[in-house]
């Protein structure tokens, strides 16, 4: 699965987490320090399953557990159109 970032989106990062306000719709969603950390993954992989794999093989949890919380997040991300699975 690969993903396109909302082009009316502005990031903003201070202190470890990041702020994501969407112009078009005047909205915006703060992410905590882990939730952060898989959103600049996303921003340089642009695919998931490459997201999955760091996360997988720079922490100690389980590969189907990390793959689920992940695509979760993704999904959610779509739905209050921050991003878009293509």
């Amino acid at each position: 699965m690969k993903v396109s970032i909302n082009k009316d989106l502005i990031v903003y990062e201070e202190e470890g987490e990041i702020l994501l306000i969407n112009m078009r719709k005047n909205t915006f969603h703060s992410l905590d320090a882990i939730s952060s950390i898989i959103w600049r993954k996303i921003e340089e992989f642009k695919k998931i399953t490459d997201v999955i794999d760091y996360i997988y093989e720079n922490s100690d949890g389980e590969k189907n557990i990390i793959t689920k919380d992940i695509n979760e997040f993704v999904l959610y991300l779509e739905k209050i159109g921050v991003l878009r699975i293509v």
